[in-house]
């Protein structure tokens, strides 16, 4: 039997429209079958009473971690590296603690976050400070450590079930799983697939631009206090490894205050100024443009009838329109790509759209030409050692100044009448000037500066929008690293 709904779209004007209520409708059969799976995996991990009185969550482990197309060199097998992380969430009082220590790519790191209701508090136990955060957000800094740990995304089901849909049923491993929909508070919609035997999950995936599709297995699950937590995670970008995490401990409904507060023995420093939101246009020399906004920037400089432009973040079309503001009668010739990584080829195709003859070096030439919108036709200058632009009026070098702890060649633009020299991820710059120890990626860029004999008065790069200058640099260079005091968990 066939009832009708009527919908009263004006005055003059009625829609009447057939809805099936005897029948399930492909809308409402999503629904109720991601109910139906939700309800299964709350009984497997412990019941509903159980999930929704898991207050407080503290986990120990150790990551380790493939550096997907972060590696010193482009293409697997990626770079691996260790770190310890211990990470403790409490949904009562909205705290949240995370921490790592280990090295990577050239940095070492040892330093939390901090989310106590509307404070927060970032630490580098490294550098010895403290800084408060301006704006905490406890949805935010908890969600990745919410994505790792599956009796966690069981609690956000059961919280936000009505935001949740079946997909359909797919094999994985050579099991059946049903796989829903998770909208959490923030990031992109989570698909997770549940065990249709052990109604446990087994994986959930995620879409995170521009990187990719980002997959999460969790296996070898144990029982602590009734729930069931997985021993050991996987995540995979775009089917390569990128992180394998071996849990040493749990800990569930415990108290987390002893890791939320702050070692007395730090020096509070203030927040750094937040970078632009709105790309921005400097010129901190004449005719040399530092262009960008948040943390990725691009520095154009100017010729006598072309541009050159240096760097390849994200936003570079945004930060050519921005150019054009000022310099709106010379085209942009030629764009220089520092290295391979793939958050730094991203500008390949908006310079190719330009016209403009990509500069890299041999061991790159396949990772900026992929990143193109074609191939064939992107036109390459291949960079070995050094290539100078020069037209009788203005001189600019771009030098390879590689090996470096991060990667095996990297570029760096270097204008000699100026003492102006741009780099990409080896000199941390924040946006308040208070350096912090010299990581080893700024050891080696201070070492090449010497080697060159280059005379750098300037520095700008393209993550910060700050122009620092040579003396942050030496700062840097003249700090050590401190062993602060912390709260072991």
């Amino acid at each position: 039997m066939k009832k009708f709904v009527v919908l009263a779209v004006s005055a003059s004007f009625l829609l009447v429209s057939p809805f099936t209520i005897a029948d399930e409708t492909l809308p409402l059969k999503a629904v109720n079958r991601a109910g139906e799976v939700i309800d299964a995996a709350l009984e497997a991990y412990g019941g509903t009473e159980a999930i929704a009185n898991l207050n407080s969550v503290a986990r120990k482990s150790h990551f380790t971690t493939w550096a997907t197309n972060q590696s010193r060199s482009p293409g697997p097998p990626w770079d691996e590296n260790e770190q310890m992380n211990f990470a403790a969430i409490d949904f009562k009082q909205k705290t949240f603690v995370g921490k790592n220590k280990g090295s990577g790519n050239g940095f070492d790191f040892d330093g939390s976050q901090i989310i106590k209701g509307d404070e927060g508090w970032q630490i580098s136990y490294r550098a010895g400070t403290v800084t408060p955060l301006a704006e905490p957000d406890f949805d935010t800094t908890s969600g990745p450590f919410i994505r790792v740990t599956a009796p966690l995304l069981v609690k956000q089901l059961q919280e936000r079930r009505h935001t949740s849909h079946w997909l359909g049923e797919v094999d994985f491993n050579g099991r059946p799983h049903d796989v829903i929909t998770l909208v959490m508070e923030v990031g992109p919609a989570l698909s997770l697939y549940f065990d249709q035997e052990t109604h446990l999950l087994s994986r959930s995936e995620r879409v995170l631009p521009p990187f990719g599709q980002v997959d999460y297995r969790f296996t070898e699950y144990e029982t602590i206090d009734g729930i069931p937590f997985s021993k050991s995670f996987k995540l995979y970008v775009n089917d390569q490894p990128n992180i394998y995490i071996d849990y040493k401990s749990t800990k569930i409904n415990a108290p987390i205050d002893a890791y939320a507060s702050v070692p007395d023995n730090l020096q509070w420093v203030e927040a750094a100024p937040p970078p632009p939101t709105d790309v921005e246009v400097q010129e901190f020399k004449e005719g040399v443009f530092l262009v960008g906004a948040g943390t990725t920037y691009a520095m154009f400089v100017e010729m006598e009838d072309h541009v050159v432009a240096v760097g390849g973040t994200a936003g570079i079309p945004e930060r050519i329109k921005a150019l054009r503001e000022v310099v709106k009668d010379k085209p942009i010739k030629f764009g220089v790509m520092t290295h391979h990584h793939n958050d730094h080829v991203l500008g390949v195709p908006a310079y190719q759209d330009e016209g403009a003859t990509v500069l890299t070096v041999k061991e790159h030439e396949a990772v900026v030409r992929a990143a193109a919108s074609d191939a064939d036709s992107l036109k390459v200058q291949l960079v070995e050692d050094r290539y100078v632009f020069d037209d009788g009026n203005r001189q600019l070098e771009i030098i390879d100044i590689g090996p470096t702890p991060h990667v095996k060649h990297l570029l760096v633009a270097w204008l000699p009448e100026e003492g102006v020299l741009f780099e990409a991820d080896h000199f941390p710059n924040p946006t308040n000037g208070r350096m912090q120890p010299a990581q080893p990626v700024t050891k080696r860029l201070a070492e090449a500066i010497q080697q060159m004999e280059l005379d750098v008065k300037l520095i700008v790069g393209a993550h910060s929008p700050r122009v620092a200058t040579i003396d942050d640099l030496r700062q840097a260079l003249a700090l050590s690293p401190v062993q602060a005091a912390q709260t072991s968990p």
